[in-house]
């Protein structure tokens, strides 16, 4: 099996058909990796990811810039760049961009979301 490089700059992004102001870029998918995907993703000024469950798979919120409220579980917690945020499977979790500049993040999922 050979390696791959992805370059994300060349990558189209989309939004998601269930948040706000969330638009996305798949990095990695099972294809390429079948122990885990990785998403690269952005959320606008006012933007949300909405308070949601996965049910099998453990998501994994890193900060790249911005910030933004995150709720996990009962919790909320403003975090910005540097920030990892961990939610099991069945544990809600969202991100909302109450700030004026877009959140980049990459979103990871184990095992793969797609």
């Amino acid at each position: 099996m050979q390696g791959t490089i992805v370059q994300t700059r060349e990558q189209a992004s989309y939004p998601h058909p269930k948040h706000d102001g969330f638009t996305l870029r798949d990095v990695v998918t099972a294809a390429l990796n079948p122990a885990l995907s990785v998403h690269r993703g952005e959320i606008a000024p006012g933007g949300e990811i909405f308070p949601h469950t996965h049910d099998g798979q453990t998501e994994t919120f890193y900060i790249l810039s911005g910030e933004a409220l995150c709720t996990m579980g009962e919790k909320k917690t403003v975090v910005g760049a540097g920030s990892c945020c961990v939610a099991p499977s069945g544990v809600a979790h969202g991100l909302k961009n109450n700030g004026s500049e877009p959140v980049e993040l990459l979103a990871l999922f184990t095992p793969p979301l797609k």
